[in-house]
């Protein structure tokens, strides 16, 4: 097509080539290249010339008894159909490129956004490692109770400490007299205590007894051979003979101190 009435333009999209009718210039159009609508620029220096005058009407037979029409009655040129069918194709073509525009563009959009849902779910549905307690707030484990031992002895009387004299380092807090379950032992239990702030060395309790029938004269002794400063200590006086104790005094609570 080099004839000399048609030009030659760019589309202002895809800058693609198109060769038009110099009587075509100015029009918007689709571009064969890239679907896009695009308007037919004539070259610089280039007049786009007028379009073509239309032909001249046929004339019409008239029928008979017909009037013939005036001369004074310029004729309607009706439109070419070819430019009509062009123009339709023209809006079609540009509403089916804008449609598939928007398509691809919501396409995008939807797999955004559906990309960064996943990202915030994943990010929120990782919990976060819980922080570990110091361990002053740590529970303490509970402590485990004693075994309860089964008895072993029959308590015979419960004796009463003399009260502590002033000036005083040795003090007897409670004693028991108590019999063995299996066979004759008797034996004195109690608790005695340094308040000193040096501690004692054979530290020694004698007791006066009192069997059954009231029967008195009899003793028992026992010595610690080191009681702390400011401690209490357990001691064990065993009864020699088999007639049941009904009583014990505290007869002497002596020691060395260091």
């Amino acid at each position: 097509m080099s004839d000399s009435g048609y030009l030659k333009c760019a589309c202002s999209y895809c800058q693609g080539h198109i060769e038009f009718p110099a009587h075509a210039a100015g029009i918007t159009t689709t571009c064969p290249h890239c679907g896009v609508e695009t308007t037919l620029l004539a070259p610089a220096g280039t007049s786009a010339p007028s379009p073509p005058p239309p032909p001249p009407p046929r004339p019409v037979a008239l029928p008979a008894g017909a009037a013939p029409v005036s001369a004074s009655k310029a004729p309607v040129a009706a439109a070419p159909a070819g430019s009509k069918s062009k123009q339709i194709l023209s809006l079609v073509g540009s509403v089916l490129a804008g449609l598939l525009v928007l398509g691809l563009v919501g396409l995008k959009a939807w797999k955004y956004f559906r990309r960064s849902g996943e990202v915030v779910q994943a990010v929120q549905g990782d919990p976060k490692p819980d922080k570990p307690k110091p361990a002053s707030e740590s529970p303490q484990p509970a402590p485990m109770p004693a075994p309860v031992a089964a008895a072993t002895s029959v308590i015979l009387a419960k004796g009463t400490p003399p009260a502590r004299q002033p000036g005083d380092d040795l003090q007897l807090l409670g004693f028991e007299v108590q019999k063995a379950k299996d066979g004759n032992l008797q034996y004195i239990v109690g608790v005695v205590t340094n308040h000193a702030a040096k501690q004692y060395f054979n530290v020694k309790l004698t007791f006066d007894l009192t069997r059954q029938g009231g029967r008195t004269g009899d003793t028992a002794t026992d010595t610690l051979r080191n009681l702390p400063a400011n401690v209490g200590s357990t001691f064990k006086v065993n009864i020699i003979g088999t007639t049941p104790v009904t009583a014990a005094t505290l007869a002497r609570l002596e020691g060395e101190k260091e």
